[in-house]
């Protein structure tokens, strides 16, 4: 029995040695790279709990209402105010336990980075390349696309009012709209057409296709 304590204690101890909490000031620009893996709770006040990384390899620069993360390891930030622009890149990981809430919001996505997000949002803007993927649901009334360089968007439970959207070189995309969807789709790219959108206008060209599901 009391191996098993001191086993239990020594395990509580090295996940306190291996956790560090950062305070932050206030941020609406989310940049995330290199491998980083975070997971974004809405709080009462802004902070970064770094899990598993080496503090010497951690990059965060918190200044301009910004917010950049650069490090191989993994994080969980708590924010308060709304976020308005994400980045992330570099095989980097981002998701959200919370729905994000904010009139407008830019993602931007690219070198197989994975953003996972639930968003309630007015205006959104989604743009990915380099074989990164985006996972949105929840609903936005307006919703702007471009994917492109083997970019996967996976928003077929996202519902949206409006969505234009571009897709080229391969790129793979999922939507639901209810009221006008304007689709361009070339060189190899692929869209589904959810939800049953009053007005559907398509350019489509060199083998790639638009369906309306």
């Amino acid at each position: 029995m009391k191996k098993v304590f001191l086993f239990a204690t020594l395990g509580i101890f090295n996940l306190a040695i291996a956790q560090k909490t950062v305070e932050l000031k206030d941020f609406s620009s989310l940049t995330v790279g290199s491998d980083t893996e975070v997971t974004m709770v809405k709080s009462n006040k802004n902070k970064l709990v770094i899990n598993d990384s080496d503090d010497d390899s951690t990059y965060i620069n918190n200044a301009g209402g910004s917010l950049v993360l650069s490090s191989d390891g993994n994080y969980t930030l708590y924010y308060k105010n709304d976020i308005n622009n994400i980045t992330i890149a570099s095989d980097a990981v981002l998701e959200c336990d919370d729905e994000i809430k904010s009139n407008s919001l830019t993602i931007t996505a690219a070198s197989d980075a994975v953003v996972i997000l639930k968003i309630d949002v007015e205006n959104l803007q989604t743009t990915a390349n380099s074989d990164a993927e985006v996972t949105l649901t929840g609903k936005a009334k307006n919703h702007t696309a471009v994917f492109n360089s083997d970019a996967e968007l996976n928003a077929k439970n996202l519902v949206t009012e409006n969505t234009n959207i571009v897709l080229s070189s391969d790129a793979i995309g999922v939507i639901t709209a209810k009221k006008q969807v304007n689709a361009t789709a070339s060189s190899d790219a692929s869209l589904e057409i959810y939800g049953n959108p009053k007005q559907v206008n398509k350019v489509v060209s060199s083998d790639a296709e638009v369906i309306v599901k």
